[in-house]
């Protein structure tokens, strides 16, 4: 046999590749916390303006709070949770605009007549 028949015979096997997972997949998985600050958000926002029926104070407390609850829920890298917690943060800050100019327009208003 000569040294081209060896050559010929013998196989080179292709280097190992290595396949790494997306870094998306390694990382951990988004905290629920997000999703029920959101959904807390929402709530507190249908309460605020219930509340807003019997009392404007107790209105704008509830209203302030749904409004922190909102922000602290922007944070999440999900576009449905942000979207929620957008729109409650609007929700609340409009009751809560409202009540405020309300209660400045009639009662100081009326206080200096």
């Amino acid at each position: 046999m000569s040294e081209q028949d060896k050559i010929k015979n013998t196989e080179i096997e292709p280097p190992e590749i290595k396949v790494e997972e997306p870094a998306a997949a390694s990382t951990p998985a988004e905290p629920r916390r997000y999703l029920w600050l959101a959904i807390v958000s929402i709530l507190l926002t249908a309460v605020a303006w219930v509340c807003g029926l019997h009392s404007g104070v107790a209105a704008m407390i509830v209203s302030a709070i749904a409004i922190v609850a909102g922000v602290m829920s922007l944070r999440s890298r999900r576009h449905a949770i942000r979207n929620t917690a957008i729109t409650a943060i609007i929700a609340s800050a409009v009751l809560l605009v409202v009540i405020c100019a309300f209660i400045i327009v009639i009662y100081m208003g009326l206080r200096t007549i």
